[in-house]
C-alpha cells in the first residue's frame, strides 16, 4: 500500500502472489480482488491482470505452501533425496533402496504433520486425510522434477500425481545355489547322478526363486497402479471440489454486489420519487401563481377599460 500522503506505488505481482498463495483458500479470492483493485487504483493494468490470473490453491497445497514458506530448508532436504532414490531404483540396490525409502517415509511424515499444524495454527481445521494429502503432495514431488520446482516455489495451485509406480523394492536376497553349480566342483562325493541331480534341483529352486520374485514385482506394480488411480481420483475430486468453491464464492461476490446496486439504485429511485414529488407541488403552486395573475390582469384591464370610459364621457360633457 502507498504510503500516506506519499504517491501510490505499483504493487510487484511475485510477492503479492507469494502471499497470497499463504492466505485460506476460502478467503483467497477476495484477497486477490482486493488486490487487484489496489493495482487498478495506482493505474497499473499489467500488474492488476497478472493478479487476477492467480488461481486458488486446494487445501493441501495451501498447507504445502505454508510448509515452504516455514521450513525451506526441510523441504529441500527432502527433495534432494530425489537422485539418491532414483539411483537406487536404478541399481537395484535392495539395502541401499529400503535405507534412502525409509529416509523418505520418516521427512515425508514429519514434514505433512509440520504442515498439518501450521494450519491448525492459522485457526483451520485439518484432519488426518489432509496431512496425508500434504504427504502425497511431497512424495510426487521426488518423482516429479516439475512438481518439485512448484512446490519450491511456494506457489502451488494444486498438483498431478505421479503416475509411476514408484521405487519396489526387488528381492535382495544373493543368487546362490544350495548345491553345487554346473561350472562348480561336487560339494560332496559321489557319483555322476547325485551330481547331476544336486545341478536340477539347483536349477529349479532359482527358477522358482525368479519366478516368485516377478510375481511379487507384478502384484507391487498393480498394487501401486490401483493406489495411483485411486489417488488421482481422489485429487480430481478435491480440483472439483474447490473449482465449485471458487465458483460459489465468485457468484456470492456477485449476488453481493447485485444486491449493493439495487439497494443503491432503490435509494436513487427514492430520493426521484422525493424530488418528482417537490418539482410536482411546486409546478402546482406555479401554475396557481399563474392563474391568480391572469385574474388580477383581466380584473386591471377591465378596471382600464372603464376609466377610459369615464375619461372620454367627462370629455364629451
Amino acid at each position: 500500500m502507498p504510503s500516506s500522503g506519499g504517491p501510490a506505488t505499483a504493487p510487484d505481482p511475485d510477492a503479492v502472489a507469494a502471499e497470497l498463495y499463504r492466505v485460506p483458500p476460502e478467503e483467497f479470492v477476495t484477497e486477490r480482488d482486493a488486490r487487484v483493485a489496489e493495482a487498478r487504483a495506482v493505474g497499473d493494468k499489467a500488474a492488476a491482470k497478472r493478479i487476477g490470473a492467480l488461481k486458488r490453491p486446494t487445501r493441501a497445497a495451501w498447507l504445502t505452501n505454508l510448509l515452504v514458506a516455514d521450513a525451506p530448508d526441510d523441504v529441500e532436504g527432502l527433495l534432494a533425496l530425489a537422485d539418491t532414490l532414483a539411483d537406487a531404483q536404478r541399481s537395484l540396490d535392495g539395502p541401499a533402496l529400503r535405507k534412502v525409502s525409509a529416509q523418505r517415509t520418516r521427512l515425508v511424515n514429519a514434514l505433512a504433520r509440520r504442515a498439518a499444524g501450521l494450519g491448525r495454527g492459522a485457526g483451520h481445521r485439518v484432519d488426518h486425510g489432509l496431512e496425508r494429502e500434504v504427504g502425497s503432495v511431497l512424495e510426487s514431488a521426488l518423482a516429479d522434477p516439475g512438481l518439485a520446482e512448484q512446490v519450491r516455489s511456494g506457489r502451488l495451485v494444486r498438483f498431478e500425481r505421479h503416475s509411476g509406480f514408484g521405487p519396489i523394492t526387488p528381492d535382495t536376497g544373493t543368487r546362490r545355489d544350495d548345491g553345487p553349480t554346473r561350472s562348480g566342483e561336487p560339494a560332496s562325493t559321489g557319483g555322476t547322478d547325485r551330481t547331476g541331480d544336486s545341478d536340477e534341483a539347483g536349477r529349479r529352486e532359482q527358477e522358482q526363486r525368479e519366478r516368485d520374485r516377478r510375481r511379487r514385482e507384478r502384484l507391487v506394480a498393480e498394487a501401486q497402479e490401483r493406489l495411483d488411480r485411486a489417488r488421482t481420483d481422489a485429487d480430481d475430486a478435491a480440483a472439483d471440489r474447490d473449482s465449485a468453491r471458487e465458483r460459489a464464492d465468485t457468484a456470492a461476490a456477485e449476488r453481493d454486489e447485485a444486491r449493493r446496486r439495487v439497494d443503491e439504485l432503490a435509494e436513487e429511485l427514492e430520493r426521484a420519487r422525493d424530488t418528482a414529488g417537490d418539482a410536482d407541488r411546486a409546478a402546482k403552486g406555479a401554475e396557481r401563481s399563474a392563474s391568480t395573475a391572469a385574474r388580477r390582469a383581466r380584473e386591471a384591464d377591465a378596471a382600464v377599460t372603464r376609466a377610459e370610459e369615464k375619461l372620454r364621457a367627462a370629455r364629451e360633457d
